[in-house]
């Protein structure tokens, strides 16, 4: 966490001062550790440790701790009464902070993930790092309790190689602090500081999710934050600063440079039917007409946003609701049970020649076929456009809604935003960065040598890693992610199994990627593909880190036979066998490494997924979804079962939809991107580690250590060069002016998974 520093405000480095002499104007922007522990210890929020466990929950726990996380939450002090949103959130920051130290610590001591490592070979590694076996539900990933058969081997020895689960269970505490999360997070909340039983000191914020209106949330959020206390923390930029936040330029700025540009993908024939095919209403016709034009003449040019798979993914009937039932806090109707819904919508969209993307029609949410699902199109759009040139339609005499009042059309953007913040959150962010960088880690621990060239080179890309995906799993996973979507629980983990199961390794390297989803890596540079800045940025980035993992690995793989020393070279075999293995990783894509270039690949997608990928998809989440309203992780009501009840939706319908007046819930998913969202800085990012390799080794005269500081210093004048070269990506965007696509610089792309 960064620390308060007078006049210095996280976000806004332009900021100088001094310190108020009345506290009562200071932007407070994080609670001393001290006071924090002190308050939780006066209002009874200390964490408990756990009791009554059956025999049965003994050996489980023994086996993986993770498996009971959830009793420490059944265990855990009961949430606060209540309390003001701005407090919670300074409340929530500290308590994230705490957990994530935490596991730090424990990481540290039990050795996965020293600071300084010791001296062990790979034999050693091997009798305490093991791979979980599903147990907790999540896929393959560190068992906590070490390796339990190597551990029994050793029942005679003193020096055991695993942990004891008395060990982890009273003295590192790691369940038990998981439950302070949700503890924090009060059933009700107040507007007047001074009536606050608890963090009443801090000021309140109100409750930006009331109103009845879109504009009420709006108006809070361009104006109360910066009028009522001044600018820190919780005054960082949002989309909703902008007045045409909801518009459909904003909805596709998202699919390319947003929190999640990485899944749009060319249409697929079955969905482009499917639009054509559905358009039956007479006011319909102009929207048929135009979708099977752009088919025959521009077919290359129709992409989608797919999330009709959901309900296979979960295990649902194709024709089930997707929802999860919820108590709402401070609820005045006992025995009710409220719902959250979840949608599987797709999109098609147009991308003409000159680069502008256009939403042309939406299923808000598939349920195996066409009768059963509510396909609605962009009416205005198709009056008011001429897609191929992008300029105006001569439609003066015709009738035109204005889009801020669209209201059904709205309400279908939303219901593809709210599929997105599933995907983009489970399947992008969580599962394809974090989970499937931790099977590389687990699997390298175990079959790699410490000096081998391979472990050497991808060491440093996994800072935190383990302990940051350990503190997720118990904490944020069950006890934020799983109480905001429309998922329940067994279902939201099935859906982290399958996205774990479908990862394709191979092709997710970018160039491939790229070119499948329909945006050729060569032609990225065209007019058509100049808003596609993330997909430029990334695909310079994979070259840059794979020229130099080509030139670290050709010294220790050298021509003539260089693929004939890779193909025998039984770690990098053994590696690749555990990352398949059902008993290992579990991950049949991983490659097969039989040559120097499938060697080079591999690794450059481990230093890809830690690297500039998480990045991506990872510090843009505060900037679009701090403002719930423009990206939901559920809606509230059951959505409309035909065209005609989506047909006369109007605001009233889209707010009740929306977490407006679920202060609880808003609370949670506006402030999870803002604790995933710190930036790297200069001691962890990707350029401070190519310079500080190239120093430590440009004034050796070894072989070797010449290649690794020429190699080196050639790959950070590549990323500073990368600031220069994606700056002008950025500014290419036709939305340069209002958002600046910037994620990627080297101030931004952090060395490893941090967050």
């Amino acid at each position: 966490m960064t620390p308060l520093t007078p006049g210095v405000v996280l976000g806004h480095p332009d900021i100088q001062g001094k310190w108020p002499r009345d506290p009562e104007q200071l932007a407070v922007n994080g609670i001393d550790s001290g006071v924090f522990i002190n308050e939780l210890a006066n209002i009874e929020l200390l964490p408990r440790s756990l009791k009554s466990l059956s025999d049965g929950e003994k050996k489980s726990f023994g086996q993986n701790p993770e498996n009971l996380h959830w009793k420490a939450h059944e265990q855990g002090p009961s949430p606060i009464r209540e309390g003001t949103y701005r407090g919670t959130k300074l409340a929530l920051t500290k308590a994230y902070d705490l957990i994530e130290q935490r596991f730090m610590s424990f990481m540290d001591v039990a050795n996965f993930e020293p600071l300084v490592p010791s001296p062990l070979s790979r034999e050693e590694k091997q009798k305490f790092f093991a791979f979980t076996n599903g147990s907790d539900g999540y896929p393959p990933h560190l068992n906590l309790a070490g390796n339990i058969p190597a551990a029994e081997e050793e029942k005679n020895k003193t020096q055991r190689s695993t942990l004891q689960p008395s060990d982890i269970f009273n003295k590192m505490r790691l369940l038990q602090l998981s439950s302070l999360l949700p503890s924090v997070v009060p059933n009700k909340y107040i507007r007047e500081a001074a009536k606050a039983a608890a963090w009443a000191w801090f000021g309140s914020m109100g409750t930006p999710d009331a109103g009845t209106k879109l504009e009420d949330v709006e108006s809070y959020n361009r104006k109360a934050r910066g009028s009522a206390h001044r600018e820190d923390i919780f005054d960082l930029p949002n989309v909703g600063d902008l007045e045409d936040w909801y518009s459909d330029n904003r909805f596709c700025q998202q699919q390319f440079t947003g929190a999640n540009p990485t899944t749009i993908e060319l249409a697929s024939d079955s969905w482009i039917h499917h639009f054509i095919q559905a358009a039956n209403a007479p006011e319909d016709s102009e929207a048929k007409q135009n979708i099977t034009d752009l088919k025959d003449n521009c077919r290359e040019s129709l992409y989608m946003q797919d999330y009709s798979y959901f309900r296979e993914a979960v295990g649902l009937d194709p024709s089930a609701v997707i929802k999860s039932a919820f108590d709402e806090p401070d609820e005045k109707v006992k025995d009710s049970k409220s719902y959250r819904y979840g949608c599987a919508s797709v999109c098609l969209f147009y991308l003409n020649d000159k680069g502008q993307l256009y939403p042309l029609a939406i299923v808000i949410d598939w349920r195996g076929t066409a009768d059963r699902s509510v396909t609605i199109y962009n009416r205005e759009l198709m009056k008011r456009k001429d897609l191929r040139s992008g300029s105006e339609k001569n439609w003066q005499k015709e009738k035109i809604i204005d889009e801020a009042h669209d209201w059904p059309w709205r309400y279908a953007k939303t219901c593809v935003q709210c599929s997105d913040w599933l995907r983009h959150e489970v399947t992008v962010h969580l599962t394809n960065t974090h989970l499937i960088e931790e099977a590389t880690i687990v699997a390298a621990n175990r079959q790699l040598d410490p000096n081998h060239p391979v472990m050497r080179l991808l060491y440093p890309h996994w800072q935190k890693t383990l302990a940051i995906n350990a503190a997720a799993r118990n904490t944020l996973v069950p006890h934020i992610i799983v109480e905001l979507i429309g998922l329940q629980q067994t279902e939201a983990y099935r859906f982290i199994r399958h996205a774990y199961k479908t990862f394709d390794f191979k092709q997710r390297y970018v160039p491939v990627d790229l070119n499948q989803r329909g945006f050729p890596p060569e032609q990225l540079d065209s007019s058509k593909f100049h808003n596609y800045a993330y997909a430029r940025c990334i695909n310079s980035m994979w070259h840059k880190i794979r020229t130099y993992v080509q030139e670290m690995l050709n010294f220790d793989y050298p021509q003539p036979d260089a693929d004939q020393k890779v193909l025998h070279d039984e770690r990098i075999q053994a590696w690749s066998a555990e990352m398949r293995s059902p008993s290992g990783a579990d991950l049949p894509s991983f490659p097969t490494i039989s040559t120097l270039a499938e060697l080079v690949d591999c690794v450059t997608m481990c230093i890809h997924i830690a690297s500039p990928q998480h990045t991506a998809v990872n510090y843009l989440q505060n900037y679009y979804q701090s403002f719930v309203v423009n990206k939901p992780p559920c809606l509230y009501t059951e959505l409309p079962s035909s065209l005609n009840d989506l047909l006369g939706y109007t605001e009233k319908h889209l707010v009740e939809a929306l977490p407006m007046n679920h202060t609880r819930d808003w609370l949670l998913a506006s402030h999870t991107p803002y604790l995933l969202s710190y930036k790297p800085g200069n001691k962890e990012s990707l350029i401070v580690y190519a310079a500080s390799k190239f120093r430590v080794y440009r004034n050796k005269t070894s072989e070797e250590d010449l290649v690794i500081a020429k190699a080196t210093g050639k790959f950070y004048t590549a990323l500073a060069d990368s600031e220069e070269e994606f700056k002008g990506y950025g500014q290419a965007t036709d939305d340069w002016g209002t958002i600046p696509y910037e994620v990627l610089s080297p101030e931004w792309n952090a060395v490893s998974i941090l967050i």
